[in-house]
């Protein structure tokens, strides 16, 4: 495993920590925002190695479907989604509007953080 910078873009205070507690225990560096926006701005500063996505953030300024939509047009960095309606996601993309997307994985909410770090770790293979 090689140890990742990682922006966490997620509204929910309570996942957030979480999710950064466990990310950094694995070594990795993970910036937290709570935003699309805001995880713009980071982007534009420093791009991360990998972009954990939620989708549905009614309170941000910009949600992550958003974001996706931006992140298109950008670098190619490498997201996961994190998201309740991952199952619904995942049906509705092709593998190839996927990868234009850079989308590796989609995790439905409540995710395993074994399994987040499983997909973290795998993307050193994907390089």
């Amino acid at each position: 495993m090689t140890p990742k910078r990682i922006l966490l873009v997620e509204d929910d205070p309570h996942v957030r920590g979480a999710c950064v507690e466990v990310l950094e225990g694995q070594a990795h560096t993970v910036v937290a925002v709570d935003d699309g926006a805001t995880a713009l701005e980071e982007i534009r500063r420093r791009p991360p190695d990998v972009i954990l996505l939620d989708l549905i953030m009614p309170m941000a300024r910009m949600d992550g479907v958003k974001l996706l939509s931006r992140l298109a047009a950008g670098p190619r960095i490498p997201v996961i989604i994190l998201s309740a309606f991952g199952d619904a996601l995942a049906e509705q993309l092709s593998p190839e509007v996927a990868a234009a997307l850079t989308i590796t994985a989609i995790l439905t909410k409540p995710f395993s953080f074994e399994v987040l770090i499983r997909e973290i770790d795998r993307l050193d293979s994907l390089v």
